[in-house]
């Protein structure tokens, strides 16, 4: 069986490369909790966001469930965003390591806009009334080593979006494995993320006032009706990556990292990245997404990194194009590891 997936492996990444630069017609903005396709973590995020098949920390687990096997210890783990327009992102994430019987991990992802100001047709200068947007994901993460060279993951996760007196829930997966190549260096990963249902906002904001028939008089002219909304498809994003240790002495580590992705809204493309460590304490990364896609916005990525007793801190600055830049802080703790 492990030579199966060896080769299913090998093949799936090979007609992922060969498939890349040939375009469909994009999809952009056809899915609901578009969220879910912003990248935690900002050491996977300095490095190009190329995190599918080389990890540190838990913030892993967004990119490959199977990178949760390959941690020692027990781990706690908070991401903080100042996203655009004042909305705010938060990934909080624990694992507790039980050993050869695996790794479990709690994750949550959030959302959230300021507030704002509710306006009607009548009074556009609003009611008083404010109200905020907030997305959110809740995870529980199985990982554990296959094999010496073969690690597999697993996220059930729920996924609610709300948006004043409207929301809609659905339940997903995400699956992921990671295999380490004869040539030592080389790890390869592979990961699908979101894959579950759809999402429909219901709520009492729907709910309209009608006349069945209006032509007659003396009937009930205020029936209350609900308007249905569409459903839509969560982010599906299918990843494969590869990792290589191109150095790894006492003094100095170099890894060099790259991603082919595809998703269900939008056409393929690939990341690239690199971190360079010194005495596994200091770090510095950096990288370039959506390469070799069509009206990309930005790409370039920066970032640094420093690892001491268990403890870890790093930082990431991402260009986003038109829309400006964003800064990545995250902090997590090892314990025992």
């Amino acid at each position: 069986m492990l030579l199966v997936l060896k080769r299913s492996l090998y093949f799936s990444m090979l007609a992922v490369l060969l498939a890349l630069p040939v375009n469909g017609q994009s999809k952009v903005g056809t899915t609901a909790a578009s969220f879910l396709q912003i990248g935690v973590g900002a050491r996977g995020v300095a490095m190009g966001e190329t995190a599918v098949a080389s990890g540190r920390d838990l913030s892993s687990l967004y990119w490959n469930p199977a990178l949760g096997a390959e941690l020692d210890g027990h781990h706690l783990y908070f991401n903080h965003v100042d996203w655009f327009v004042g909305i705010d992102l938060n990934y909080g994430s624990a694992m507790l390591n039980l050993g050869n019987q695996g790794r479990f991990a709690l994750t949550v992802y959030t959302m959230t806009s300021t507030e704002m100001d509710v306006i009607t047709e009548e009074r556009v200068q609003g009611t008083g009334e404010v109200f905020r947007v907030q997305d959110l994901s809740f995870g529980l993460t199985y990982s554990r080593a296959l094999t010496d060279r073969f690690n597999l993951g697993i996220t059930a996760k729920l996924v609610r979006s709300s948006i004043w007196n409207m929301n809609a829930t659905t339940a997903a997966v995400d699956v992921g494995l990671t295999y380490r190549t004869p040539f030592e260096p080389v790890t390869l990963g592979m990961s699908i993320s979101n894959f579950g249902g759809e999402m429909r906002l219901t709520g009492s904001d729907t709910a309209v006032r009608v006349d069945l028939d209006p032509r007659v008089g003396g009937n009930n002219d205020g029936l209350v009706a609900n308007l249905q909304t569409n459903s839509w498809d969560l982010p599906v994003t299918l990843r494969f990556g590869v990792a290589i240790e191109a150095l790894n002495t006492r003094m100095s580590q170099l890894t060099l990292s790259g991603d082919a992705l595809f998703s269900n809204n939008n056409n393929g493309f690939m990341n690239a990245g690199l971190e360079y460590g010194v005495m596994n304490i200091f770090f510095i990364r950096g990288g370039y997404r959506q390469l070799m896609l069509e009206d990309a916005e930005g790409g370039l990525s920066l970032g640094a990194g420093i690892a001491y007793r268990g403890i870890h801190a790093d930082y990431a600055f991402i260009d986003r194009g038109l829309l400006g830049t964003v800064n990545y802080l995250s902090l997590g703790v090892s314990i025992g590891g």
